[in-house]
């Protein structure tokens, strides 16, 4: 040990005499000591809450899971609400052609209600009774078919018609034509005549109404017309 080194250390010594030196080493440590429990105190505080972080993630995470299952039920309930949508729409179309033939029956019903009294008596005598089920049936018999047709022509015919009633007797006409063809169990089918608006009149072809001029073309198609072999109900036409 050199000198200097010797005389530092006696210096050190005669310092740690001193009282005050030792008070003034003694708040040092005091105060080290105080920053390390300080220190030791802020490190289980944030031990503790990064416990309650993690505790909190977990909670979060196994919450994002169900919600994550849910979704998948709810897309799920989503498509199958979706296909059961689509099969009751379907359904419902189906109904609707169900029902559409009785609709139409229905509104030419309420329009033969509105027929004149001879009218009404001619056609009860014709469909055996006054009631829907009746004036279907008539649609079975082609005999009933073509008498049913030379009424509605001489209805057109006069010269006090009433155009409203006439196209309810035309309705009638084509919902009997539909009845045979679809009932008739030789299969038997009447086949309509195709009428061409606008194209000029043949009288081999077509009967035009008595307000019609005698050359022209065909306007409007006022009763159609159909044939089965040799039995032909001509369309009955306004030609202007």
């Amino acid at each position: 040990m050199n000198e200097i080194q010797t005389s530092l250390k006696c210096i050190l010594c005669e310092l740690l005499k001193d009282v005050e030196v030792q008070e003034n080493i003694r708040k040092i440590v005091r105060s080290n000591h105080n920053s390390t429990e300080e220190f030791q105190w802020r490190m289980k505080e944030l031990e503790r809450e990064k416990e309650i972080l993690y505790h909190q993630l977990e909670e979060v995470h196994m919450e994002c899971e169900m919600l994550h299952e849910k979704c998948k039920k709810l897309e799920k309930e989503k498509k199958e609400l979706q296909s059961a949508k689509e099969e009751i729409g379907k359904q419902l179309q189906n109904q609707k052609k169900e029902f559409e033939p009785l609709e139409e029956i229905s509104g030419i019903w309420q329009g033969m209600l509105k027929l004149e009294k001879g009218q009404k008596s001619y056609l009860r005598n014709l469909c055996g009774s006054w009631d829907i089920k009746s004036f279907v049936a008539l649609g079975k018999d082609k005999n009933g078919i073509k008498q049913l047709w030379n009424f509605i022509r001489d209805e057109i015919m006069t010269s006090n018609r009433k155009m409203e009633q006439i196209r309810t007797l035309a309705k009638f006409f084509d919902l009997c034509i539909e009845v045979y063809n679809n009932t008739n169990l030789r299969k038997e089918r009447y086949e309509k005549i195709n009428v061409i608006i606008g194209k000029e009149y043949d009288s081999r072809k077509y009967i035009k109404t008595s307000e019609s001029i005698v050359n022209g073309a065909i306007q409007e198609v006022v009763l159609n017309g159909y044939h089965i072999q040799e039995d032909i109900m001509k369309p009955i036409v306004i030609v202007r």
